[in-house]
């Protein structure tokens, strides 16, 4: 049973590009996709992704902090100040469109967080992320 769910948005850009977050991270392969969404898997980890908006599902049984450390950890990427999913350079990190001047591995997930990092230059503006309805 899960006591916690909700959704948080990651965008992340390198040298001025966005790239896409995949699709069925923390979902167990074999994939079961239909249109981009991760519909099933052989099991599911707590912090998920279903498509390549960018959106982070947090379902949990209780209601520890998640950061996204955490979640690139579940990913199996890198994630530095200098270093995002090997992607080199300078890491600038945004929290609702604010300046997050910890480490980036600490930034909480919390429902409709919209969590902006950028690589290298040049700076991006971050994007705000409008959540579908009912997520």
């Amino acid at each position: 049973m899960l006591k916690t769910h909700f959704h948080a948005h990651l965008s992340l850009f390198y040298n001025g590009e966005q790239i896409a977050i995949p699709y069925g991270i923390g979902i167990v392969k074999p994939h079961q996709v239909e249109n981009g969404f991760v519909g099933g898997g052989q099991g599911f980890y707590w912090l998920h992704t279903h498509d390549a908006t960018g959106i982070i599902h947090i379902e949990s049984p209780d209601e520890r902090v998640y950061t996204l450390g955490n979640f690139f950890n579940v990913w199996g990427q890198s994630l530095s100040e200098r270093n995002v999913a090997g992607l080199q350079g300078p890491v600038t990190a945004y929290v609702d469109g604010r300046p997050y001047m910890g480490n980036v591995r600490d930034i909480r997930l919390q429902s409709h967080a919209r969590i902006t990092l950028v690589v290298g230059a040049p700076a991006v503006t971050p994007p705000w992320y409008e959540f579908p309805p009912g997520l």
